[in-house]
């Protein structure tokens, strides 16, 4: 990338962020997932360019016609999420665990519904730790700058509906950006009409969020954008 005009009189300034954007590049070709499967070819520039602007991604996916979901999406949360959610919630696990004769981590994936629902219902009654509640605002104005940019982006460009990108917001206060419209479910719950549109939507989907990734590397190399305190990357 050319250094922009604006950066005549500060190109530390540039080289700074230029340097920054390379050991992202760098920090995101290292990162897999539970599986050791790295983040998809056609998702990494935007996942990089995220962090770069202080959205924090926790998760990812180009989009597959075969698996998954069809169209690209981008999860973003706060860094460092608290282990526990709710106070006392390790000793109300464990005494579930006990109860039911199974180890904490199965009872907290999941592995027997009944000692899972037992165990949320128990240490809701507790209510949240202040750590969690400080995270929880931090996904409030992480989910805020998403917002703001994606208006920005929108405020003159007219797409498709399907193609345009939204926000789903999780019960935790996270997010995740992504497009898809009414194709924006699990490939295998498509109909044979919807899987035959949908591969010649796929490219669209993801060129969208391609050039919203444009938009906030025009952002990031700003001279009033100043860079992000460094988080850890996530997937």
């Amino acid at each position: 990338m050319n250094k922009p005009v604006s950066y005549s009189k500060n190109t530390s300034l540039y080289n700074k962020k230029i340097a920054w954007l390379n050991k992202l590049r760098k920090k995101v070709d290292k990162i897999t997932d539970a599986l050791g499967i790295p983040v998809d070819e056609g998702i990494k520039e935007a996942v990089v360019i995220f962090n770069a602007v202080g959205l924090y991604t926790s998760g990812s996916c180009e989009g597959h016609l075969n698996h998954g979901l069809p169209a690209p999406w981008i999860d973003v949360k706060a860094s460092n999420e608290p282990k526990g959610r709710y106070v006392g919630e390790n000793e109300i696990y464990r005494k579930v665990a006990r109860k039911y004769n199974l180890k904490v981590e199965e009872v907290r994936r999941g592995y027997n519904i009944e000692a899972w629902w037992e165990a949320i219902k128990e240490a809701e009654k507790s209510g949240e730790t202040k750590e969690y509640k400080r995270w929880r605002k931090e996904n409030k104005k992480l989910l805020k700058k998403a917002k703001k940019f994606l208006e920005e982006f929108y405020k003159k460009r007219k797409v498709d509906p399907d193609v345009k990108l939204k926000i789903d917001i999780f019960g935790n206060g996270s997010f995740r950006i992504h497009n898809g419209g009414k194709y924006y479910k699990l490939v295998n719950d498509l109909s044979r009409k919807e899987k035959r549109e949908v591969k010649k939507m796929l490219k669209k989907f993801r060129e969208e969020i391609n050039a919203f990734t444009e938009f906030l590397k025009n952002k990031y190399f700003s001279t009033r954008f100043k860079l992000p305190k460094i988080r850890k990357i996530r997937l």
